[in-house]
């Protein structure tokens, strides 16, 4: 990975700060690294509650315990919940 040694500045009202600023911690990113995704066309999600933590650590505790065909179809489930909900999107 090349280091980051270039700036790029731009102007920003008070409040579209604390608007990105707010949206960047609720994704549990830094403001930089917000815009950087934002810029790069990713779609930083929110960070899950932790319900949805211990509901994927409930289905791998099933998968360990299923049948073979059932361990396949939780495996779906789990990869389906880490693309939809956790792993960042693509824009467009």
């Amino acid at each position: 990975m090349d280091a980051r040694t270039t700036s790029i500045y731009t102007r920003v009202t008070p409040q579209e700060k604390q608007k990105m600023a707010r949206t960047a911690k609720r994704c549990g990113l830094s403001l930089s690294e917000y815009i950087r995704q934002r810029c790069l066309g990713y779609a930083p999600r929110e960070l899950p509650s932790e319900d949805l933590y211990w509901l994927c650590e409930y289905l791998r505790d099933c998968q360990a315990n299923a049948a073979e065909q059932d361990a396949e179809f939780i495996r779906g489930m789990l990869q389906q919940i880490r693309e939809l909900l956790i792993l960042p999107g693509r824009d467009g």
